[in-house]
């Protein structure tokens, strides 16, 4: 038995864990590991063992060459992670998933977290390069794509067997991206592996309907200009279909470098080319001009891209829409030349009512179901809706008109919007109208944690250096569209016994909220007609006397606990100091019972990191300890949502993550988005 080989049977015994053994009999012949093409295989393992890490296995000679990537993989190609090699695993590795029992080695979860073919660039023998120690090679996977390079360094033991270390980072090609842009993930499952169509055929909309809001739908502003389909070859770049010789090659060439940037070797979008006149309006006639090659010198062109049809390997037409444009999105660089259309969701008949959008050249609203697949010709899940004309907004450039007319709609539907440039924040500057602005766009994503919730307000009427105070009882006078539910509080309430509680279910009731002051809202753990049985739990992880970097390790120990009986939990920074840990619940338990569960997790916990955890109310008795509060699982207890703004320099926002972000890098106040949404 080689020594990479008795190095890996050592370390494991296989009566306890399911690890696949090398088994000489049952291995596959050297030419293993590869795909139906030839090409050889790659497998990536999520490994949460004693610390989260990530396991790249490369199929050659009969078996997986292993490294440990602790701090996980960066588009970026500045940044370097360590990757440690470790002993070759068995080609049978390459499909294992499972949980590797406490006492042996590697205990935890193991899962299979992309994979995929790769080939080798610059030394194609793979023995070769890893004994040059460069190995340089191309990932084909659903995650990650592109060029990588690994380094060998002057750290760890060159024996055979020993863990040598390696630098593992990002080529600087089409793929690559800094640390904080979005990264595509394609779900393989509706996703087909197929060829760059050749002549796609556009979906088109059905007919015209008149304006409606439907949060199954969602909205884009129609563009007036050349919509057609780009394709993307490497850096060709050319238009296909129905519309593909409507666009003169000279007129690609003049943006051809933009076009080219899009975030793939392969690519069909779907998308206008618009030009714009002096107020900065769509102008079609400009665009067919420089069709034929007839510009303006001043003419300026973009390719505004609203939809993704096929992405290197994968058609994604069976994709729904919603997750086409994201990974769209992902894809589009910061060019002039080539723009990503977003959307609004579900408030469509709002959107078509600010009507600025027609006095700045756009007449009508594409409203689009956002399960829908792509399928050509006329469809009913895409329809038009005309837009009304604002006598206001004429002579405005259409960001400009557009922007005045949000804030300044609601108050024409619902209600007066107040103080909108009084400063919340101080040293920011952020104004209460940069709040209400953020909930305004932010309401699709934030809505469905408040949806049929009592909720509390927490109302800073003069900023977060003012006055504060924690409102649960809606006043008289609330207006009549705005939901409210009686809430038994025993001697706490009215004279009959309840209190009247909030409730918000629509974007107007949200800014109705923020506009009384409020800075955050509190839900229940449960909802409207199970107010007694909690459909969630939560930890919360308070590290306001120890660090966020201690709060993460804490976290990663109650998510391996809770995996580890079989249970899903959710993680989100506070927003402020901490972290959250929610977990689902069938609305079956009583608060007490939900509670006594998340006590036995946090003790589970705190006795694990006894150094740096504890589960003592009292401040005191911590020790600079992280709080594992386990308390918030009480009937009208609360917890700030995801997305909800919170009341603390740099208005920091409670954000949802993957459990894969929880790294060292992981920092609670990496900036607002508040700027993002001034008005």
């Amino acid at each position: 038995m080689a020594k990479q080989e008795a190095s890996y049977q050592a370390k494991r015994d296989f009566s306890r864990t399911p690890e696949p053994a090398f088994d000489a009999a049952a291995r596959p012949d050297p030419g293993g590991g590869t795909d139906k093409e030839g090409r050889p295989l790659f497998v990536i393992h999520r490994h949460e063992a004693r610390r989260l890490h990530y396991d790249l296995r490369l199929a050659t000679g009969g078996v997986l060459a292993s490294w440990a990537v602790p701090r996980g993989f960066s588009y970026d190609p500045s940044v370097k992670h360590l990757a440690v090699h470790t002993e070759d695993h068995p080609m049978h590795y390459r499909t294992f998933e499972g949980v590797i029992p406490k006492g042996e080695y590697g205990a935890g979860t193991m899962q299979i977290w992309d994979g995929g073919w790769y080939e080798l660039v610059k030394e194609p023998d793979f023995d070769a390069a890893l004994e040059s120690g460069e190995l340089k090679f191309i990932l084909r996977g659903r995650r990650l794509r592109g060029e990588w390079h690994m380094v060998r360094t002057g750290g760890g033991d060159r024996q055979p067997g020993a863990q040598e270390e390696w630098l593992l980072f990002k080529a600087r090609d089409a793929y690559a991206r800094d640390a904080d842009e979005l990264v595509p993930a394609v779900d393989t499952e509706i996703a087909k592996l197929a060829q760059l169509p050749r002549r796609p055929r556009l979906m088109k909309t059905s007919d015209q309907v008149a304006a409606f809001s439907d949060p199954d739908w969602v909205f884009e502003l129609e563009l007036s200009g050349i919509r057609t389909l780009l394709a993307k070859s490497n850096d060709d770049v050319r238009t296909v279909g129905e519309n593909g010789s409507v666009v003169g090659a000279a007129a690609l060439r003049s943006i051809n470098d933009d076009l080219a940037a899009v975030r793939a070797e392969r690519a069909v979008l779907d998308g206008v080319f618009v030009a714009l006149d002096e107020r900065n309006r769509p102008d079609p006639e400009a665009a067919r001009s420089w069709a034929r090659g007839a510009a303006r010198a001043d003419s300026a062109v973009s390719y505004y891209a609203f939809d993704l049809l096929y992405y290197d390997e994968w058609d994604l037409r069976a994709l729904p829409l919603v997750e086409r444009k994201h990974l769209l999105r992902a894809l589009i660089p910061a060019r002039a030349g080539l723009l990503y259309v977003d959307h609004v969701a579900g408030s469509g008949a709002g959107l078509a009512a600010t009507a600025t959008a027609a006095a700045a050249g756009f007449h009508s609203l594409i409203a689009k179901r956002g399960a829908s697949s792509y399928r050509a010709g006329l469809q009913a899940d895409w329809r038009r809706v005309a837009v009304a004309a604002d006598p206001e907004a004429q002579g405005l450039e259409f960001n400009e008109a557009l922007a005045r007319s949000k804030l300044r709609q609601q108050g024409r539907t619902r209600f007066k919007l107040s103080n909108l440039n009084k400063v919340y924040w101080p040293r920011e500057g952020y104004t209460k109208g940069d709040l209400i602005s953020y909930y305004e766009q932010m309401a699709e994503s934030l809505l469905p944690y408040l949806r049929d919730r009592p909720v509390h307000m927490n109302r800073y009427p003069d900023g977060i250096e003012g006055k504060s105070f924690y409102q649960r009882q809606a006043p008289e006078g609330v207006p009549d569209w705005v939901p409210l539910v009686d809430v038994d509080e025993g001697h706490t309430a009215g004279a009959d016994g309840h209190d009247r509680q909030f409730v918000c279910n629509d974007p107007q009731t949200l800014l109705y909220l923020i506009n009384l002051g409020s800075i955050e809202l509190h839900p229940w753990l449960s909802q409207v007609g199970s107010l007694e049985t909690p459909d969630q739990a939560v930890l919360d992880l308070d590290a306001k006397e120890s660090s966020f970097a201690t709060a993460v390790r804490i976290a990663r120990t109650a998510g391996k606990v809770l995996r580890g009986i079989g249970l899903t939990p959710y993680v989100k920074t506070s927003g402020a100091s901490g972290l959250h840990i929610y977990l689902p619940m069938v609305p079956s338990y009583s608060y007490d019972q939900c509670r006594m569960f998340i006590e036995g997790v946090a003790r589970i916990v705190a006795r694990e990191h006894p150094d740096i955890a504890s589960v003592e109310r009292l401040p005191g008795s911590r020790g600079g300890r992280v709080y594992v509060d386990y308390l918030q699982n009480r009937r009208s207890a609360t917890v700030v949502p995801p997305y909800a703004v919170r009341p603390v320099p740099g208005a920091r926002v409670s954000m949802p993550l993957d459990w894969d972000e929880l790294d060292a890098d992981l920092t609670p106040d990496r900036g607002s988005p508040l700027p993002l949404f001034r008005r």
